[in-house]
């Protein structure tokens, strides 16, 4: 290796991590967003065990809250799981 070659190799070796820590300082840190998932009706009416009317039904008086897009109806996934999880939307409801 001539003396040219180590003096590049020792300047790589001091100035890489004053680099590296400068730019990770300068650098923006991206915003983590969260994705939102979905289900479609038929997905719903399947983890909620009932049938199509019902859904709608429970769409109607506010149980469930629905979007519709392009023809699609969807249900947020984070909602319907919640709803699900505290028992505010059942089968049987008098």
């Amino acid at each position: 290796m001539t003396d040219l070659e180590m003096l590049r190799q020792l300047l790589s070796d001091l100035l890489k991590p004053i680099i590296t820590e400068a730019l990770a300082e300068f650098t923006p840190t991206p915003v983590s967003v969260k994705e939102r998932r979905f289900y479609t009706r038929e997905e719903a009416c399947r983890l909620l065990r009932i049938g199509t009317t019902t859904f709608y039904r429970l769409a109607k008086k506010g149980k469930i809250v629905i979007l519709k897009i392009e023809g699609k109806t969807l249900v947020d996934a984070d909602n319907l799981d919640e709803a699900i999880e505290t028992r505010s939307v059942f089968r049987y409801q008098h």
